[in-house]
Parts: structure tokens; sequence; C-alpha cells
């Protein structure tokens, strides 16, 4: 189960689940010998849904101490330096994010990880916050003047965001994270250290330096391949 994630996973003009996100998990269950269906759905219900529906896999999904308990974690398959972006003529003024909060309003998606951040940073649904169903939406809400802040992933979108008429540029830290696999708790330890295994060796034997490099920035891909190099060192030490 998974949600539209652009550029990394969509439904292409067949409807199929598609990308390279999705590209990965086909060969990773490949190597695996293991069989799988492919569902798009908003990641809220795909998040409930994940949880009650055995043998699943949930990607990608942020790992945190809030969902540590839920699932078995396999990765990391992306990491985000996660920003709230604005446009260009607020970057000069050093608003904090209290002041951000009193005098604009933020668009995110519903049930995502970083909800309690902006929460934190004074943004509520009550007031200043509109929440949506779809990762990406939030650009169209930007485009129609109902939001003028929303959270994007710096190693994605960069310095300078610009699409559709909306140009955006980074204006306050919300937090690094890592996206993971999510399985089900019916996955053993031991079904869970070989799909790791796997993972790994997709990265380090360049599989997913070219299912990425198309769609993904440099900096991002070397960061995974050096967590996968760690991970089967730790491996080798135990």
């Amino acid at each position: 189960m998974t949600e539209h994630s652009m550029p990394g996973i969509y439904l292409d003009e067949q409807g199929q689940v598609a990308g390279p996100t999705v590209e990965l998990v086909k060969e990773l269950n490949r190597r695996m010998e293991q069989g799988g269906y492919y569902y798009l759905m908003p990641w809220a219900r795909a998040m409930q849904r994940a949880q009650q529906t055995p043998r699943s896999v949930l990607f990608e999904t942020v790992r945190n101490e809030e969902r540590e308990a839920l699932f078995k974690w396999v990765g990391p398959v992306k990491f985000y330096d996660m920003q709230l972006y604005g446009p260009p003529q607020l970057a000069g003024l050093g608003l904090s994010s209290t002041e951000l909060s009193r005098r604009h309003v933020a668009c995110g998606y519903r049930g995502a990880s970083y909800h309690s951040a902006l929460e934190a940073m004074g943004f509520s649904e009550e007031n200043n916050l509109v929440l949506i169903a779809r990762a990406g939406d939030c650009i169209q809400m930007l485009k129609l003047g109902r939001a003028e802040l929303t959270p994007l992933n710096r190693l994605r979108y960069g310095e300078r965001f610009s699409a559709f008429g909306v140009e955006l540029v980074p204006l306050q830290p919300i937090r690094n994270v890592e996206l993971y696999l999510a399985f089900s708790l019916d996955f053993s330890d031991e079904e869970i250290q070989r799909w790791q295994y796997q993972l790994d060796q997709m990265f380090l034997d360049g599989t997913v330096r070219r299912l990425y490099q198309q769609d993904f920035p440099e900096e991002l891909i070397n960061r995974l391949e050096q967590a996968a190099a760690k991970s089967l060192q730790r491996r080798g030490a135990n």
C-alpha cells in the first residue's frame, strides 16, 4: 500500500501503480521470490489499512517514535529534510515560525508525520492550516491563494521551487526524517532481516542508483548508499 507521491509513486496511463520507488519495491519482491498487489490510496487510509491487513507493506513511511511499535521496518529508502517553504519575498524578513503562523496559512496533507511539528509552530486546522488528502495537492492550494506555506523536502526541491506559477523557497526547518518500508507485525524478525539484507545489496550493486538517478538528487542517493554500507557492516559485526 502506498500513496501518490511524485515523482516516485503515481498511477500510469494504464492505471497501474508506477514510479522509481515502486520499481524498487518490485525488484526487492523479485529478489525475495515474493508476489504482491499494489494499491494506491490517500495516506491516512493506507496507514490504517496497513495496520489491519496481514502480510502488508506500507511505503514510503516515516519512521518515528510514535510509529515504531506499529510496524517492522526495512530501510531507509529515502531521507527527507523537511522545511517550511513559502514565497521568496518572506525569505529576507527573518520571520520565526511563530510569526509565520500568526500571519500566514499553511497547507499540509492529512496523516503526515510533520503534522505535530506544524502544530508546534502554531498552525491548527481550526485556524490557519489547510489539510488535503493527497500529497502534492498543496501546490494547487497555494496557486489558488488558499494557503501561502507548505512543507517540502529540501533534498528533492532544493533552494527554490517553481511550478504552476508558484515560486517557493525554504523558510524554516521542520525536521529531518527517514522513510522506510513498514511491514505488518506478522512478518517474522528473520524475514525482516532477509528483506533488509536484499535492500542493502540493491543499494550497493547500483540497482537503486539506476532507478533513482533521473528523479532524485545525487546527495540523496549517496546518503542512502552510505547507510546501506553501514547496515551491512553492522550485520557483519553481529
